[in-house]
């Protein structure tokens, strides 16, 4: 594989509309995938609900929807649902290391028994109209475990196989285990993405035959040209970091304007690293309740801090 595909990772409560319709005028991610929805066969959604939920997306985006599910049925009749609504392909989230999903058997608690995850699999792959794409974690305790990860899934035709390179019992705490990954990742029969710590161009450096691309979160909140900059494509003419922002404040102000701040606050705590005192540039946002306030800070911000992207 030469050219490597860019994703926005699924990151609930700050990737959202406003945020993927923004990064979509930047460019550089071939797609961007939605959080995380529960496929649940006592809960079915209906065609139109499923339609809802992504109403406020611009058709510029590139959407791969997520699932999280330990049921094949109600995977595979939400995933056709999907493919009914016009998605291809469709994620299946089997890395989510969040308590509250493990404690339910979803997410990461998947890779803690092989033998049932097979199972699984085999009551999916064959009903399925959309692509599948997995996401998963390099092991549930420690990394050891990936290449019998690894040999479950060549069992199976995917369209992708995302590898977050932490273990679940890591929740998104320590460092990556690159290293293993990269040990290990070549002998799937899938084409591999690389998720993990990817805060510039320079971290985006694995070589694997079978390598198909890169799943970035944080550092494309924090730096939303960083799929342009793996690409070595010219950022000269994006959409400026400043402007970036104001069309997701601005869609807060128009759809959400009673959690317009605290959705801000969330993701300046990462805007705010893209300056020279990220420290300072926080600091000076935390703390206000008052939306035009918050608005006239950000503007002394932008005209007095140093952008370092």
């Amino acid at each position: 594989m030469d050219e490597k595909i860019v994703q926005l990772a699924p990151m609930l409560g700050l990737i959202d509309a406003p945020f993927m319709n923004a990064i979509a005028k930047v460019g550089g991610f071939e797609e961007i995938f939605a959080p995380y929805m529960l496929a649940d066969e006592r809960s079915m959604p209906k065609p139109q609900v499923l339609a809802r939920r992504f109403s406020g997306i611009s058709k510029s985006v590139n959407l791969v929807p997520q699932l999280l599910s330990n049921n094949a049925d109600a995977f595979v009749a939400m995933a056709n649902i999907l493919n009914d609504l016009g998605y291809p392909k469709v994620n299946w989230n089997m890395g989510c290391p969040i308590k509250f999903v493990v404690s339910k058997n979803r997410g990461a608690a998947l890779l803690r028994d092989l033998e049932n995850l097979e199972r699984l699999f085999d009551s999916t792959i064959g009903r399925l109209k959309a692509e599948l794409s997995v996401k998963i974690r390099i092991g549930f305790s420690s990394p050891d475990e990936f290449p019998a990860i690894i040999e479950v899934f060549n069992k199976f035709k995917l369209n992708e196989l995302i590898v977050h390179a932490r273990t679940a019992e890591q929740q998104y705490d320590g460092e990556p285990y690159r290293k293993a990954f990269i040990e290990s990742a070549g002998n799937s029969l899938n084409p591999i993405v690389y998720n993990g710590d990817i805060a510039c161009a320079a971290d985006a450096n694995i070589s694997l035959p079978n390598l198909k691309g890169y799943m970035i979160g944080r550092g494309a909140i924090v730096n939303p040209y960083i799929g342009l900059q793996i690409k070595n494509l010219p950022i000269n003419n994006a959409m400026p970091f400043r402007q970036f922002v104001a069309d997701i404040a601005e869609w807060y102000a128009n759809h959400s304007a009673s959690s317009c701040l605290s959705r801000q606050k969330e993701l300046w705590k990462y805007f705010s690293q893209a300056f020279e005192n990220p420290t300072g540039v926080f600091d000076r946002l935390k703390s206000i309740d008052n939306s035009e306030l918050f608005k006239s800070i950000v503007d002394k911000i932008f005209d007095n801090y140093k952008l370092m992207i």
